[in-house]
């Protein structure tokens, strides 16, 4: 994984079809130009996550976070596709084709930003944006560098707890990495229980719990 940054990046070319002749391979390619504008009020970020231990009432809290005196710290929210009937963050990131079709048929695409595969944005146009860099992760990560890739430089972490699971388990080697990538962003899980071991060695990693995170964060 390589450090980007938004500010560097005025889009990208994105294959649109590929045909075969004569025995080769020639594809079409679109530009498709940045369309975000980094204008954050502070360098902090949520990323959320859908979790049991969440009360509902969190979900909206955090929507409507209020940044302290004058709002200077409040943040951009990032979600994955898991809390998409929970909150309306300012992006989200989700690559299942039947949730994105749900959220077009209850108008969440006109309330939210939402960033997908190329082939999405083409199969649904004009409703979803394009993941820069063409980025290849599960939506939990994907938020958390997506944060990243905005300029956040404190990211708070909610919901994303391990299960066990081996896409968990993916998911957190998948932080850490952007852990590795990002050295000068501070990472906070916010949770009741225990932090991942593997997230505990990074020297830019710290937790808290829910109460904390709520009082700091002003939400």
């Amino acid at each position: 994984m390589i450090e980007r940054y938004r500010v560097d990046y005025p889009g990208e070319f994105v294959i649109t079809n590929i045909t075969i002749r004569k025995g080769k391979k020639e594809e079409t390619r679109e530009w498709i130009a940045n369309p975000i504008v980094v204008n954050h009020v502070s360098e902090r970020a949520t990323c959320i996550a859908y979790s049991p231990d969440i009360k509902d009432s969190l979900y909206e809290r955090i929507q409507k976070n209020n940044g302290g005196n004058l709002g200077k710290l409040r943040m951009q929210v990032y979600g994955d596709e898991s809390v998409w009937e929970k909150l309306e963050p300012n992006f989200l990131v989700s690559y299942n084709t039947e949730i994105l079709e749900n959220m077009i048929k209850h108008g969440y695409t006109q309330k939210t930003i939402i960033y997908t595969s190329s082939s999405k944005c083409i199969k649904y146009p004009g409703e979803f944006y394009l993941m820069p860099q063409s980025i290849s992760l599960q939506p939990q990560p994907a938020s958390v560098w997506l944060a990243c890739f905005d300029g956040h430089k404190e990211i708070y972490m909610v919901g994303f707890d391990d299960d066990g699971s081996t896409i968990k388990q993916k998911m957190i080697n998948s932080v850490a990495t952007i852990m590795r990538t990002y050295r000068d962003v501070k990472f906070i899980q916010v949770t009741d229980i225990h932090s991942h071991d593997t997230w505990k060695k990074e020297i830019n990693f710290e937790s808290m719990d829910f109460n904390t995170y709520i009082s700091h964060c002003d939400v």
